[in-house]
């Protein structure tokens, strides 16, 4: 795949249901193996993303769906939606939370990576969003070296362990 052409950006739709689920398993199923017990997969995780994609397609007022294309095949993915801050924080408005942010390649970040999110950016303020939060494993160097040149700032860190 060639990663130095731009993608085409467009609102995702049903047909790319499928495609999404898959690439964010995939990418899941990465992040296991750095975190085992934290990002272990429900037995039907796939059924339950299924879902949530199908409810942000359904209420385009609480969410963003966007997928990034070369031609036919997906290079990429934004899930985003709309809620709250923290009671104790005052960020202005509600705050665009993307926890699926997925490329197909990580030496695609660039490209459909940027793509997405300079799509995602005007159509989430539109939403009534001020700010947005973007979810990226600690071990995930590519995605957090992207997200960091791209303007995003890092506001917090988790850390996690077993307690049984």
């Amino acid at each position: 795949m060639r990663t130095d052409q731009r993608p085409e950006v467009a609102a995702a739709d049903p047909s790319h249901i499928e495609a999404i689920v898959e690439l964010a398993h995939r990418r899941r199923t990465d992040y296991r193996d750095h975190a085992p017990g934290f990002w272990d997969p429900a037995p039907d995780a796939r059924e339950r993303h299924r879902a949530r994609v199908s409810r942000i397609l359904a209420d385009h007022s609480s969410g963003l769906a966007l997928v990034a294309r070369r031609g036919p095949a997906l290079t990429g993915c934004l899930l985003a939606v709309l809620g709250p801050a923290p009671d104790v924080y005052a960020p202005g408005g509600h705050l665009a939370y993307i926890d699926d942010l997925w490329v197909e390649d990580p030496a695609d970040w660039w490209a459909s990576g940027s793509a997405l999110l300079d799509e995602a950016r005007p159509r989430l303020s539109a939403l009534g969003a001020v700010r947005m939060v973007v979810e990226a494993g600690g071990h995930d160097s590519p995605k957090q070296a992207f997200l960091w040149r791209s303007g995003l700032a890092l506001a917090s860190e988790s850390y996690q362990a077993p307690l049984r």
